[in-house]
Order: structure tokens, then C-alpha cells, then sequence
């Protein structure tokens, strides 16, 4: 399962190496971007940003 990252106006930021990755993260609602127009791939996340992808990743992934 995988989502189009170009809904996102900066979606064609993420590098190579991650598209598959963010495609996957983004389909599974773990990263939902920091607007609901943006990801900003070449930012940082915040302790609370990775705090919440683990926590949706432990709730919805790891069964």
C-alpha cells in the first residue's frame, strides 16, 4: 500500500532514496505532513513529531 505524494505542494522534495519509504508512511497515516498541503522533506521533526509516527506505528503497525 502506497500514497501519491503529489497532493503535497513540496512532495517532489523527497529525495530518492525516501520516496518509497514516505510513499508507504504517508498510505499507512503514520506521516501526515506538517500542513495538510506540506511535508516539508528537507526539515526537521520535532521530539513530538517522531513521539506521534512511533506511537501510530506501535498502534497501527506492530500487532
Amino acid at each position: 500500500k502506497t500514497a501519491k505524494l503529489d497532493e503535497y505542494k513540496d512532495g517532489v522534495e523527497v529525495s530518492a532514496y525516501a520516496t518509497n519509504a514516505m510513499q508507504w508512511a504517508n498510505a499507512e497515516g503514520l506521516i501526515t505532513g506538517k500542513t495538510s498541503v506540506t511535508l516539508v522533506p528537507k526539515g526537521s521533526a520535532t521530539r513530538a513529531e517522531v513521539a506521534t509516527i512511533l506511537m501510530r506505528f506501535c498502534e497501527n503497525i506492530v500487532k
